[in-house]
C-alpha cells in the first residue's frame, strides 16, 4: 500500500502517486487474475457447481466412458500425453480392483496411509468414468495441478454421507508431483473436490 503521508506533503507529491497507483492497479489486478487461474477452483463451491452439468450421454448408462480425455486447453500443456496416461492407469486400476496398479499411480506415502483393506473397502463397489482434464497448471514447488470432472457410481453405503447416491458427479482438483523420477498422483489437497448428483 502507498506509504503514508501529512496532508501537506500530499498535493506535492499527488504527481508521483498517480502513476504509482496505476502502476499498483494493474499489478493488483494482474495478481488478482493469476490467483483466479492457478487457485483450486473448488474454493467457489457456487461456481464450481455451475459447471457441473449433469450427465446426459444417452448412449451409455453411467459412469459413462472409461477414457481419459483432454479437453483443449489441458493438450496445449507440454506434459498433456503423461498426465492423461497416467490417469488413464489410476482409473483402470480403480475400476479393475487392481491395488498394485494403482500403488504404482500414487506417491508412496499416499498407498502406506492406504492398504490394501482400506483401499479395497473404500471402492469395492465404485465404478470411475467420463473422466475429463480441463487444465493443467504449475503449482507449487514443481508440482502440477490437475482440474477435471469425473462420474462414479457406488452402492448408497459406499457415497459420501452427505450426498448417498448411486450415481455422483465430481469436480475435482489433484495434485500431480514427481517421486522417483515418475509423475504420480500426490496426496490430496484441502478443498479439493465437489460432487452433485448426476440428475438435476
Amino acid at each position: 500500500m502507498p506509504p503514508r503521508t501529512g496532508f501537506r506533503r500530499r498535493r506535492r507529491l499527488l504527481w508521483i502517486l498517480g502513476p504509482t497507483l496505476a502502476v499498483l492497479v494493474v499489478s493488483v489486478g494482474g495478481g488478482v487474475l493469476a490467483r483466479s487461474f492457478y487457485a483450486s477452483p473448488t474454493s467457489s463451491s457456487e461456481e464450481t457447481s455451475a459447471q457441473l452439468p449433469p450427465f446426459t450421454g444417452s448412449s451409455q448408462e453411467p459412469p459413462g466412458r472409461q477414457r481419459v480425455v483432454l479437453e483443449p486447453g489441458a493438450r496445449q500443456h507440454p506434459d498433456s500425453t503423461v498426465v492423461r496416461n497416467l490417469l488413464q492407469r489410476h482409473f483402470d486400476a480403480i475400476n479393475q480392483r487392481n491395488y498394485q496398479q494403482w500403488r504404482a499411480t500414487v506417491v508412496r506415502a499416499k498407498s502406506l496411509n492406504q492398504p490394501y483393506g482400506e483401499w479395497r473397502d473404500e471402492y469395492e463397489s465404485t465404478r470411475d468414468g467420463s473422466v475429463t482434464v480441463h487444465r493443467i497448471v504449475r503449482g507449487p514447488d514443481g508440482t502440477l495441478r490437475v482440474l477435471m470432472s469425473l462420474v462414479s457410481v457406488q452402492d448408497r453405503e459406499d457415497a459420501p454421507k452427505d450426498m448417498p447416491l448411486t450415481c455422483l458427479r465430481w469436480r475435482v482438483v489433484y495434485q500431480l508431483v514427481v517421486e522417483e523420477g515418475e509423475l504420480r498422483l500426490g496426496q490430496g489437497l484441502p478443498d479439493s473436490s465437489l460432487h452433485n448428483k448426476c440428475e438435476n
